[in-house]
């Protein structure tokens, strides 16, 4: 084995039901002056196990902690009465909570102000390419050495010390071999690096002489006994049943069903993505616009926005995953009124917002929502902004230009549109800009659809039925269909068919 072919470091998760003060870890290592090695060997390796919060002592704190009179604290205290009893060894030591001990990554930790000057400092001299670069194992060691809101995390380090001698003095040199973290709220162990048991780590140390460092991290926790695993086991299934008995008293088994005269659409929205807009940090803002006899009783859901997101891809494509629902209700009794009702639009606006807290409108977009009928759609919607000439442009550099509009519905149909009608958009300059992507699931849930049911139908003619019913966006049909006789018994006769444009 060569360098070349050192191990990638990553870290790993593990879900730790049992007690952590069980937990162990096996060191195997050795020195090398070569960098090639046979890895199958086995006589030359030193093995070194290590329990959970266990303190292992390096040639520093040997020297001092062998003192009484360096032993102030009772923690120091302890040390000299552990030192005592454990076999000495010069290489391996460890890192526990009682030590406070914070890695190289956590002295120089920079404050919210000079993270913003750097970074001003970079829009100002740096190129776009250099700003966008992102620095993969900076992020990782920052994660892993933060501790984040609602975490109780227990650390502990396992180190080795590749010092030597200079003049009869030691000139320490230590090393992580693995850094452990153990969440007591979510029960997760964080390990950097994972086990491994195929081929070592590796480290090279220069010093006076050079020195090739190999190890290995092995799991080496006692198994529990296969009697007390099924009691285990046992233990966990009845507190499941109990839970799930619990829940069952809660929630009950009765369907909660609309009013007769409702149907309802519950709408579940994903906004997907978004890529070729101008600036990269983003973050889209949405309004649902419901026509006549559409109705939504949590009337905050209609509007939302997502996080803010920064693309780094020559595109700026962001990912923003940002998932919300809405349950809309319409009177079905209004269909002897209105004859084709009208569709529900959300309006979508995508701003950016860079330094000094400008916002710039990216696009604007809009879509009829697909009620007419259940299923999961997908749509790519094409964007655009408006152009106000020299002056807007200033205004749009400068201070930002987000929503310079009286009111959004007006790039789609408003309300107040009547068929026949002219909307005039003259002399509105636009600019096309990016793409948003937008996943739909629509659910529908009415007490027609179990006219069905009622009269015996087979489960194919229930289905067949439920299928006409939601059919609003077909053509007529030259008989009465089923959503025309579910209204004509809940709504008192009336003799129309849906049909949304």
């Amino acid at each position: 084995m060569s360098p070349k072919d050192e191990l990638t470091r990553y870290t790993a998760y593990y879900r730790c039901p049992d007690k952590i003060g069980n937990f162990k870890i096996r060191i195997r290592y050795k020195e090398l002056d070569d960098e090639n090695f046979d890895s199958n060997e086995s006589v030359d390796w030193t093995t070194k196990v290590i329990s959970w919060q266990e303190k292992r002592f390096n040639r520093s704190e040997r020297e001092f902690y062998a003192d009484i009179h360096n032993c102030v604290t009772d923690l120091e205290k302890k040390y000299h009465e552990q030192l005592l009893e454990e076999e000495e060894d010069a290489v391996v030591f460890t890192y526990v909570e009682e030590d406070e001990y914070m890695s190289e990554q956590g002295y120089n930790r920079p404050t919210y102000l000079q993270t913003a000057s750097e970074n001003e400092d970079q829009n100002s001299g740096i190129s776009q390419k250099s700003q966008n670069e992102f620095d993969y194992t900076k992020s990782l060691f920052s994660s892993i050495e933060r501790s984040t809101v609602g975490q109780d995390l227990e650390k502990m380090y396992i180190m080795a010390d590749l010092g030597e001698y200079v003049e009869n003095i030691w000139i320490k040199n230590e090393h992580p071999l693995c850094r452990i973290k153990f969440d007591k709220t979510s029960r997760v162990l964080h390990m950097y690096p994972d086990f491994t048991t195929t081929q070592p780590y590796y480290l090279k140390v220069q010093g006076e002489t050079m020195k090739h460092f190999y190890y290995f991290i092995e799991h080496c926790s006692e198994t529990i006994p296969e009697n007390l695993e099924l009691t285990e086991k046992d233990l966990i299934k009845k507190l499941t049943d109990c839970k799930i008995s619990l829940r069952r008293q809660v929630v009950g088994d009765h369907f909660q069903l609309p009013p007769k005269n409702k149907l309802y659409v519950y709408l579940f929205f994903e906004i997907l993505s978004a890529k070729n807009f101008e600036y990269s940090d983003v973050y889209v803002q949405y309004t649902i616009d419901l026509p006549e006899h559409w109705s939504c009783q949590n009337g905050e859901a209609l509007r939302g926005r997502t996080q803010t997101c920064h693309g780094i891809a020559e595109d700026g494509l962001v990912h923003f995953g940002y998932c919300f629902d809405v349950v809309l209700e319409y009177d079905i009794q209004s269909l002897q009124e209105t004859g084709i009702p009208k569709t529900p639009y959300i309006y979508f606006e995508i701003i950016s917002k860079t330094t000094w807290d400008r916002y710039r409108t990216e696009g604007l977009t809009y879509r009829n929502l697909p009620v007419s009928k259940p299923g999961c759609y997908l749509h790519t919607l094409s964007c655009f902004r408006y152009l106000n000439g020299t002056q807007g442009n200033l205004r749009r550099f400068f201070i930002g230009d987000c929503s310079n509009y009286k009111d959004v519905r007006w790039i789609g149909l408003p309300n107040e549109y009547e068929a026949g009608e002219i909307v005039n958009r003259f002399n509105a300059n636009t600019a096309s800009t990016g793409q948003l992507n937008l996943r739909v699931n629509v659910l529908h849930h009415s007490q027609a659809f179990l006219r069905g049911v009622q009269r015996g139908g087979s489960a194919r003619e229930i289905d067949l039925r439920e299928t006409q019913l939601v059919q609003f966006d077909k053509e007529r049909r030259t008989g009465p269909s089923g959503l025309q006789e579910g209204t004509e018994e809940l709504g008192g006769g009336q003799k129309k068919i849906i049909e949304v444009q």
